[in-house]
């Protein structure tokens, strides 16, 4: 079927099955969720609902590979070149685990790719008619690759439009925020914990367009490169926050952590591992040496930083706006019971987890690129300008068809 015409009977039914397949900068692997998704009359989203879920986890040689990639001066373009089409293996490996689970006819993949560089600022580059600055952002996994090996369309490509009207390209979760956490009586924020910590901020009784988040800054990146250096590759992250919990947290350092610009940065705003990556991470491992550190003060100083850009972040910008009575937090940092005690330790605000009210922390992100997938099929614009900074409202994605 033209790809045309498969949109056109996409649009037409009221009831789709979608596959939201998310990779995130933790580098962990590849989540995947099939959600059935209502659509009302104008094919907006009325309700979603999880059937199954399925992951793919990075082995180490892989992960070590695609960090490679996300260093500035190291990655090397013929690693760029055969890791966009080996990620989309893994990325099609749990398509099809999803596939082989149901009976059910899956309509279309919304997928992220792994992102190896986001540059949402701009750098100076020759245009036609002058020089940059330009914004981009690259995300690995060759949608036509993906499509081939399950035979699904793909959406893929979902940050481009958005930056290409001058905005962030991030985040994006935000669009599903709305439907899955609003509370008419409460002001919550959603406080995605992944290797960049991002807020979605919903106001009491706050509509769709009134809904409006950005990146707070380093969420687990630094905690789990901290903890691969320390216990020399044994392991990758601070399971429940436990080494974190046996150190003593250098608040000098803190401090100094803690006047880095990108805090005081008025929203929108975003960042990513081309920031807090291996650059930053070796920096601050230095400095917490030469101090005399114990390896779980360092990876305490480390937490207390992610938390304290948190409440840092709210403290600026959320609160003089609006009230939170109770912050959701999803992503692998919810299940760091360290960071999340140093969070409600400093905001007057019921903190729980989106597991506590129905979300699986490792389904949100999966979840919104599937509903930005139907939004793309819908022909919806699905970016939020008052989140990322964009001109004008656009549709996301690019739909990717096998032979087309």
């Amino acid at each position: 079927m033209a790809k045309a015409s498969y949109i056109q009977a996409y649009r037409s039914r009221s009831v789709h099955h979608v596959i939201g397949l998310m990779s995130g900068t933790s580098l962990d692997g590849v989540d995947g969720v099939l959600v059935e998704i209502t659509s009302a009359a104008d094919g907006q989203a009325k309700a979603l609902r999880v059937i199954d879920r399925a992951t793919r986890a990075y082995p180490p040689e892989l992960r070590e590979k695609v960090r490679v990639l996300c260093t500035k001066g190291k990655a090397d373009i013929s690693d760029v070149t055969v890791a966009h089409a080996a990620l989309a293996h893994w990325n099609a490996a749990v398509v099809n685990d999803l596939k082989s689970r149901t009976h059910i006819a899956i309509d279309v993949v919304g997928m992220h790719g792994q992102t190896v560089w986001h540059e949402p600022n701009g750098l100076p580059f020759p245009l036609p008619d002058s020089t940059g600055p330009v914004a981009a952002t690259l995300q690995l996994g060759n949608p036509q690759v993906v499509a081939s090996l399950t035979g699904v369309p793909i959406v893929s490509d979902f940050r481009s439009a958005d930056m290409a009207l001058g905005g962030q390209g991030a985040p994006l979760a935000p669009y599903i925020d709305h439907l899955l956490f609003s509370d008419p009586d409460r002001g919550v924020v959603v406080q995605n914990i992944g290797g960049i910590g991002n807020v979605t901020v919903l106001a009491k009784g706050a509509l769709p367009s009134q809904v409006w988040a950005f990146d707070t800054g380093p969420g687990n990146m630094i905690i789990d490169a901290v903890v691969e250096w320390g216990s020399e590759g044994a392991a990758h992250y601070d399971d429940g926050g436990l080494i974190a919990s046996e150190g003593e947290v250098d608040r000098t350092l803190l401090a100094s952590l803690m006047e880095d610009p990108y805090f005081s940065k008025q929203p929108p705003k975003s960042t990513g591992r081309e920031v807090y990556g291996a650059g930053f991470v070796g920096e601050f491992i230095q400095r917490s040496v030469v101090r005399g550190l114990s390896y779980a003060d360092i990876v305490a100083t480390a937490t207390a930083f992610t938390a304290a850009t948190i409440t840092d972040a709210y403290h600026r910008f959320v609160l003089p706006t609006c009230a939170i009575d109770r912050v959701v937090v999803c992503g692998g940092g919810a299940r760091n019971k360290t960071l999340l005690a140093m969070i409600a330790s400093a905001l007057e605000a019921d903190v729980v987890t989106s597991d506590e009210v129905g979300v699986l922390d490792t389904d949100r992100e999966a979840m919104a690129f599937a509903l930005l997938a139907h939004a793309s099929m819908m022909g919806l614009p699905a970016n939020i300008p008052a989140v990322t900074g964009a001109r004008r409202a656009v549709v996301l994605g690019t739909v990717t068809m096998e032979g087309l």
